[in-house]
Protein backbone atom coordinates (compact mmCIF):
# COMPACT_ATOMS: atom_id res chain seq x y z
CA UNK A 1 0.00 0.00 0.00
CA UNK A 2 1.15 3.87 -0.66
CA UNK A 3 2.91 5.11 2.45
CA UNK A 4 2.64 8.40 3.52
CA UNK A 5 5.85 9.66 4.91
CA UNK A 6 6.07 12.47 7.86
CA UNK A 7 9.78 14.93 8.23
CA UNK A 8 12.12 13.52 9.77
CA UNK A 9 12.23 13.22 13.39
CA UNK A 10 13.63 16.11 14.98
CA UNK A 11 16.67 13.26 16.79
CA UNK A 12 17.62 12.09 13.12
CA UNK A 13 18.15 15.77 11.67
CA UNK A 14 20.32 16.87 14.92
CA UNK A 15 22.45 13.83 14.39
CA UNK A 16 23.09 14.42 11.50
CA UNK A 17 24.87 17.75 12.30
CA UNK A 18 27.07 16.44 14.26
CA UNK A 19 30.67 15.77 12.51
CA UNK A 20 31.11 12.41 10.70
CA UNK A 21 27.66 11.00 11.71
CA UNK A 22 27.05 7.95 9.70
CA UNK A 23 23.92 5.50 10.38
CA UNK A 24 24.40 3.37 13.16
CA UNK A 25 27.24 5.10 14.20
CA UNK A 26 28.38 6.42 17.71
CA UNK A 27 25.10 7.84 19.43
CA UNK A 28 22.89 7.14 16.89
CA UNK A 29 20.96 4.21 19.14
CA UNK A 30 18.78 6.74 20.44
CA UNK A 31 18.36 8.07 17.43
CA UNK A 32 17.58 4.78 15.80
CA UNK A 33 14.66 3.39 18.61
CA UNK A 34 12.95 7.28 17.63
CA UNK A 35 13.05 6.76 14.09
CA UNK A 36 11.86 2.80 14.60
CA UNK A 37 8.79 3.95 16.16
CA UNK A 38 7.94 6.94 13.84
CA UNK A 39 8.19 4.22 11.21
CA UNK A 40 5.77 2.15 12.64
CA UNK A 41 3.65 4.90 13.22
CA UNK A 42 3.57 6.07 9.22
CA UNK A 43 2.97 2.23 8.03
CA UNK A 44 0.11 1.41 10.56
CA UNK A 45 2.65 -1.65 12.20
CA UNK A 46 2.81 -3.17 8.68
CA UNK A 47 5.67 -4.47 6.76
CA UNK A 48 5.97 -1.53 3.74
CA UNK A 49 6.40 -4.79 1.59
CA UNK A 50 5.00 -7.51 2.31
CA UNK A 51 2.06 -5.86 4.51
CA UNK A 52 2.74 -8.42 7.53
CA UNK A 53 2.52 -7.28 11.04
CA UNK A 54 5.61 -5.43 12.57
CA UNK A 55 6.10 -4.92 16.58
CA UNK A 56 8.57 -2.52 17.64
CA UNK A 57 11.27 -4.46 18.77
CA UNK A 58 13.96 -5.51 17.05
CA UNK A 59 13.47 -9.72 16.66
CA UNK A 60 10.46 -8.62 14.15
CA UNK A 61 11.29 -5.38 12.05
CA UNK A 62 14.24 -4.21 10.46
CA UNK A 63 14.98 -0.40 9.54
CA UNK A 64 15.18 -0.77 5.12
CA UNK A 65 17.35 1.71 2.99
CA UNK A 66 15.25 1.69 -0.19
CA UNK A 67 18.59 2.98 -1.54
CA UNK A 68 20.96 -0.09 0.14
CA UNK A 69 23.74 1.83 2.26
CA UNK A 70 27.01 0.23 -0.01
CA UNK A 71 25.84 1.59 -3.34
CA UNK A 72 23.79 4.77 -1.94
CA UNK A 73 26.31 6.05 1.19
CA UNK A 74 24.86 9.36 0.61
CA UNK A 75 21.53 8.56 1.38
CA UNK A 76 22.54 5.98 4.67
CA UNK A 77 20.74 9.11 6.50
CA UNK A 78 18.07 9.74 4.58
CA UNK A 79 14.57 9.94 6.50
CA UNK A 80 12.80 9.32 2.72
CA UNK A 81 15.02 6.42 2.16
CA UNK A 82 13.95 4.58 5.23
CA UNK A 83 11.40 2.05 5.47
CA UNK A 84 10.29 -0.45 8.21
CA UNK A 85 9.97 -4.00 7.14
CA UNK A 86 9.61 -7.71 8.63
CA UNK A 87 12.33 -9.86 9.21
CA UNK A 88 12.15 -11.68 5.99
CA UNK A 89 12.79 -15.36 7.10
CA UNK A 90 16.33 -13.97 7.39
CA UNK A 91 18.92 -17.17 8.03
CA UNK A 92 16.68 -19.08 6.02
CA UNK A 93 17.48 -20.52 2.78
CA UNK A 94 17.30 -17.89 -0.19
CA UNK A 95 14.30 -19.54 -1.62
CA UNK A 96 12.19 -19.26 1.69
CA UNK A 97 13.42 -14.89 2.24
CA UNK A 98 11.10 -12.20 1.42
CA UNK A 99 11.00 -8.29 1.25
CA UNK A 100 14.18 -6.76 2.06
CA UNK A 101 16.30 -10.03 3.10
CA UNK A 102 15.85 -11.15 -0.21
CA UNK A 103 16.30 -8.16 -2.19
CA UNK A 104 19.77 -7.56 -0.42
CA UNK A 105 21.35 -4.59 -2.43
CA UNK A 106 19.22 -4.61 -5.45
CA UNK A 107 17.26 -1.68 -6.90
CA UNK A 108 13.62 -1.65 -7.03
CA UNK A 109 11.99 0.25 -9.31
CA UNK A 110 8.60 1.76 -7.36
CA UNK A 111 9.13 3.32 -3.30
CA UNK A 112 5.93 2.56 -1.37
CA UNK A 113 6.46 5.83 -0.20
CA UNK A 114 6.84 8.04 -2.98
CA UNK A 115 3.31 8.95 -3.94
CA UNK A 116 4.23 9.67 -7.30
CA UNK A 117 5.43 6.01 -7.91
CA UNK A 118 1.50 4.98 -6.69
CA UNK A 119 2.58 1.71 -6.21
CA UNK A 120 -0.44 0.46 -5.12
CA UNK A 121 -2.25 1.53 -8.28
CA UNK A 122 -0.09 -0.60 -10.06
CA UNK A 123 -0.79 -3.82 -8.06
CA UNK A 124 -3.30 -6.71 -8.82
CA UNK A 125 -4.00 -9.92 -6.62
CA UNK A 126 -5.39 -13.62 -7.77
CA UNK A 127 -7.68 -15.52 -5.58
CA UNK A 128 -4.76 -17.88 -4.82
CA UNK A 129 -3.75 -14.73 -3.22
CA UNK A 130 -0.71 -14.40 -5.75
CA UNK A 131 0.14 -10.71 -5.78
CA UNK A 132 1.11 -9.83 -9.36
CA UNK A 133 1.40 -6.15 -11.48
CA UNK A 134 0.89 -5.17 -15.13
CA UNK A 135 4.23 -3.70 -15.22
CA UNK A 136 6.58 -6.40 -16.33
CA UNK A 137 9.43 -4.87 -14.27
CA UNK A 138 7.51 -4.34 -11.16
CA UNK A 139 6.14 -7.98 -10.95
CA UNK A 140 9.32 -9.34 -12.10
CA UNK A 141 10.35 -7.69 -8.66
CA UNK A 142 7.51 -8.78 -6.70
CA UNK A 143 8.04 -12.17 -7.68
CA UNK A 144 11.94 -12.30 -7.80
CA UNK A 145 13.90 -9.77 -5.96
CA UNK A 146 10.90 -9.71 -3.00
CA UNK A 147 9.69 -13.18 -3.12
CA UNK A 148 6.25 -11.68 -1.80
CA UNK A 149 4.43 -15.46 -3.46
CA UNK A 150 6.55 -16.72 -1.08
CA UNK A 151 3.89 -19.93 -0.03
CA UNK A 152 3.25 -18.68 3.30
CA UNK A 153 2.55 -15.01 2.25
CA UNK A 154 0.25 -16.12 -0.47
CA UNK A 155 -1.55 -18.51 1.73
CA UNK A 156 -2.07 -15.57 4.59
CA UNK A 157 -3.36 -13.32 1.99
CA UNK A 158 -5.72 -15.85 0.76
CA UNK A 159 -6.96 -16.20 4.41
CA UNK A 160 -7.56 -12.57 4.66
CA UNK A 161 -9.52 -12.65 0.93
CA UNK A 162 -12.17 -15.61 2.87
CA UNK A 163 -12.23 -13.71 5.42
CA UNK A 164 -13.77 -10.81 3.26
CA UNK A 165 -15.94 -12.99 1.30
CA UNK A 166 -16.82 -14.78 4.80
CA UNK A 167 -18.31 -11.13 5.68
CA UNK A 168 -19.92 -10.34 1.73
CA UNK A 169 -22.13 -13.71 2.40
CA UNK A 170 -23.18 -13.25 6.13
CA UNK A 171 -26.39 -13.03 4.65
CA UNK A 172 -28.43 -14.00 1.68
CA UNK A 173 -28.11 -11.71 -1.69
CA UNK A 174 -26.43 -8.78 -3.48
CA UNK A 175 -24.53 -6.60 -0.92
CA UNK A 176 -25.29 -3.07 -1.75
CA UNK A 177 -22.79 -0.56 -2.69
CA UNK A 178 -22.97 1.25 0.88
CA UNK A 179 -22.09 -1.98 2.95
CA UNK A 180 -19.44 -2.77 0.70
CA UNK A 181 -18.17 0.70 0.87
CA UNK A 182 -18.39 -0.03 4.64
CA UNK A 183 -16.29 -3.15 4.46
CA UNK A 184 -13.85 -1.33 2.47
CA UNK A 185 -13.13 1.49 5.28
CA UNK A 186 -12.65 -1.10 7.80
CA UNK A 187 -9.96 -2.46 5.59
CA UNK A 188 -8.68 0.98 4.51
CA UNK A 189 -8.37 2.35 8.12
CA UNK A 190 -6.49 2.20 11.19
CA UNK A 191 -7.86 0.78 14.94
CA UNK A 192 -7.60 2.81 18.17
CA UNK A 193 -3.79 1.70 18.27
CA UNK A 194 -2.90 2.92 14.73
CA UNK A 195 -2.94 -0.22 13.36
CA UNK A 196 -3.87 -1.04 9.75
CA UNK A 197 -5.05 -5.06 9.84
CA UNK A 198 -2.89 -7.33 7.98
CA UNK A 199 -2.38 -7.70 4.34
CA UNK A 200 -4.82 -5.25 4.04
CA UNK A 201 -3.85 -4.98 0.03
CA UNK A 202 -5.88 -8.04 -1.14
CA UNK A 203 -9.17 -6.60 1.11
CA UNK A 204 -8.91 -3.56 -0.25
CA UNK A 205 -8.23 -4.46 -4.00
CA UNK A 206 -11.07 -7.03 -4.28
CA UNK A 207 -13.23 -4.66 -2.20
CA UNK A 208 -12.49 -1.45 -4.86
CA UNK A 209 -12.36 -4.20 -7.47
CA UNK A 210 -16.41 -5.47 -6.57
CA UNK A 211 -17.44 -1.54 -6.40
CA UNK A 212 -16.27 -0.61 -9.25
CA UNK A 213 -18.20 -3.49 -11.46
Amino acid sequence: INISKQPAPAALTQYKMQPQAEYDGPQFTPVKEVIRQQLLDEQGYLCAYCLGRLKNDRLSMKIEHWHCQENYPEEQLDYKNMLAVCGGNEGESPEKQHCDTKKGHLDLCYHPANLNHHVAGKITYRGDGTITSNDALLNEQLENVLNLNYIRLKSNRREVLHAVLQILNVQPGTRSANEIRHILKVWQNRDSEGKYKEYCGIAIYYLNKKLNR
